[in-house]
């Protein structure tokens, strides 16, 4: 499978990790490639430039998405899915909501991916159940876990760590994706 990345964040986290990645691969080379670049958000309406020969295509996007409502509706409109992470607390939900809810109207399809929970919560149980209300929600959630980012300055993930806690929350997602995008 070829998979490709697209960073519209400045802060160029997603870049910084595919180039971490492909350093990595010189000592791994079984590692799937990811290259990753970086685009200006204003830059949105080329994404499509870049997809052509990839089975994959995952696009990271800054966190303010009340700044350029319309590039971001714009590149969600061009996606086969858009996954929206999300942790439980009321601010991400209280920002994510309007986004949500944009993409629902414009007939997006459109996931919540609940992150960096405590599933034993009752704060995390009710914040599921709130967005629930008004948009779909993925039913696995990444836990909080060491494990899911202690690896990500070599450009891996928790999949690619033998036995890391999370990874097989990971796979779980992946499998759950590719059931939606038909891969």
């Amino acid at each position: 499978m070829k998979v490709s990345g697209i960073d519209f964040d400045p802060q160029a986290t997603f870049r910084n990790w595919g180039d971490a990645r492909e350093g990595t691969q010189k000592s791994i080379p079984s590692l799937t490639s990811v290259p990753v670049k970086s685009l200006s958000l204003s830059k949105w309406k080329t994404v499509e430039d870049f997809t052509d020969d990839n089975d994959l295509v995952v696009i990271d996007t800054p966190p303010a998405l009340e700044n350029d409502a319309d590039a971001f509706l714009g590149l969600s409109q061009l996606a086969d899915l858009v996954l929206v992470p999300t942790s439980a607390t009321h601010n991400d939900i209280s920002s994510n909501t309007p986004y949500l809810l944009s993409l629902k109207k414009a007939g997006v399809k459109a996931f919540v991916v609940f992150s960096r929970v405590n599933r034993q919560t009752k704060s995390f149980r009710e914040a599921r159940q709130r967005v629930a209300k008004y948009a779909r929600v993925l039913p696995v959630e990444i836990p909080i876990a060491e494990d899911m980012h202690v690896h990500n300055h070599g450009g891996l993930t928790s999949v690619d760590i033998k036995d890391a806690r999370g990874s097989k929350d990971v796979e779980l997602l992946w499998d759950l994706i590719k059931h939606e995008i038909e891969l």
